[in-house]
């Protein structure tokens, strides 16, 4: 096991004062992401403010020609792929050649065998994604990406004010961990809204007033609102505190619905920002100039925008820095528009179909993030289930439609996905295929037509 992973195992256990002193040094410094911590942040810098559009194009086109030559030659999966497509790796002579790579999607790639198409690299860790969109897809990290990752969002952050010392308050919902803890790895105070809200606000009271004192909110914005909602209704106390602290708020993974901004920033009385990302690390962009538009880092990873035969206008990613299981040209299925360019780069996209923040209502009629059920499972439930789907036609009642991997039973199901610690009441059932909606796509939350 790297020392990372050790890391992200043993670091919410960690004494505090242990997890300050880690707070205070710098992660230019920090051990295993240090180096390309440095180097990421440079190269961001080197990027956006200081390189010509000949030298920003050139960047693209070696970064990615690397990357193609290295998965040909270490990855049987594109070595047969691109030579199926027709495509070589001599084809990439100028930045406009780019677009001659076959571009992959999570669906092709599932129905290759991981290490078909992976390569073996040192320090690469089995990593899948949140399954945003009822898939969560295996995949190994390169040891490179968390320093690019880090380094980037922190250059985010930093429109904020953030500093790599700042305590951050985050929503998580933990079945298995206390109402109120402090995660040393991410420097943070986590409400866990797996408990009722008001136990929640109680326990965060009782934390030493100079303990409490938190710079950031980070998390789902439908969490972070969802908690201060209450917290507007039944406990003034915390908003007084965190208006006496708080100088912003990161929304994290959810297309941020202007009513749950709207919360968040009535609420505390302050601003947010926003980002678009993926657990697969093909590609970062950040509301640069105003809110929902949305600027790629290309420093981070080449980002691309591609329309379908219907007009259909989708993100396309390559990861710079993933040798283990390289995603070259990955389609990403979020509709976007409003496109601009400079320089035949492209510059900024709004999310016009996507992640849009969907919910649900538990016993209590609290809201919390559909996406928390994929993180509820266990890593070892994804070898049973294809897809989950979602559906909720009343409060504290949903339906899990399943697309199992192999013949199963909901007897199964329900000890396998273990949902009893939510408040909430659950209903297994089978489907040989995802649900799909009018463009196909096989979305988290969906309405059947028994709804109807």
């Amino acid at each position: 096991m790297s020392f990372l992973s050790m890391m992200k195992l043993v670091a919410p256990e960690l004494p505090r004062p242990v997890g300050e002193l880690l707070a205070k040094l710098p992660y230019d410094y920090r051990p295993t992401i240090g180096g390309s911590y440095r180097r990421a942040k440079a190269l961001r810098a080197w990027f956006d403010e200081q390189a010509t559009p000949e030298e920003r194009r050139a960047f693209i086109l070696n970064a990615t020609r690397r990357l193609v030559g290295y998965a040909v030659e270490n990855v049987p999966f594109y070595r047969s792929y691109y030579r199926e497509q027709g495509f070589s790796v001599a084809d990439l002579r100028a930045f406009d050649d780019i677009v001659s790579i076959p571009v992959v999607s999570k669906a092709l790639l599932q129905e290759v065998p991981l290490e078909e198409r992976s390569a073996r690299r040192f320090g690469r860790t089995l990593t899948h994604t949140g399954g945003s969109t009822g898939e969560p897809f295996r995949f190994y990290s390169d040891y490179r990406q968390l320093g690019n990752e880090w380094a980037h969002m922190h250059y985010v952050w930093s429109r904020l004010g953030y500093r790599s010392s700042d305590l951050l308050l985050t929503v998580c919902l933990e079945p298995e961990r206390p109402v109120v803890y402090y995660d040393a790895l991410r420097h943070a105070l986590a409400l866990n809204i797996h408990y009722d809200r008001s136990e929640v606000a109680r326990a965060f009271m009782t934390i030493p007033a100079s303990r409490r004192r938190c710079a950031f909110f980070r998390g789902y914005p439908s969490a972070i609102s969802e908690f201060l909602d209450y917290c507007e209704r039944r406990s003034s106390e915390i908003l007084t505190e965190l208006h006496s602290s708080l100088r912003g708020s990161f929304l994290a993974s959810e297309y941020p619905h202007p009513s749950f901004r709207q919360t968040i920033e009535r609420a505390t009385g302050r601003g947010t920002i926003s980002w678009y990302g993926l657990s697969e690390r093909v590609l970062l962009a950040y509301e640069r100039d105003r809110p929902y538009e949305y600027s790629p880092l290309h420093s981070y990873g080449y980002c691309e925008a591609i329309a379908d035969e219907s007009g259909f206008t989708s993100l396309v990613g390559t990861s710079y820095y993933n040798y283990a299981s390289p995603l070259i040209r990955y389609r990403i299925d979020d509709g976007i528009g409003d496109l601009k360019y400079e320089d035949g780069i492209l510059s900024s996209f709004r999310i016009k179909e996507g992640r849009q923040g969907d919910y649900l209502i538990d016993k209590s009629g609290a809201r919390f993030s559909i996406t928390h059920l994929n993180l509820s499972c266990r890593p070892e439930t994804w070898e049973l289930a294809r897809f989950i789907q979602v559906e909720q036609r009343t409060p504290g009642r949903a339906i899990i439609w399943v697309t199992p991997r192999r013949e199963t039973s909901i007897a199964e199901l329900e000890n396998a996905f273990q949902f009893g610690a939510l408040n909430l009441e659950c209903e297994f059932r089978i489907v040989s295929e995802p649900i799909l909606s009018p463009r196909g796509k096989a979305l988290l939350k969906i309405e059947t037509a028994e709804q109807s």
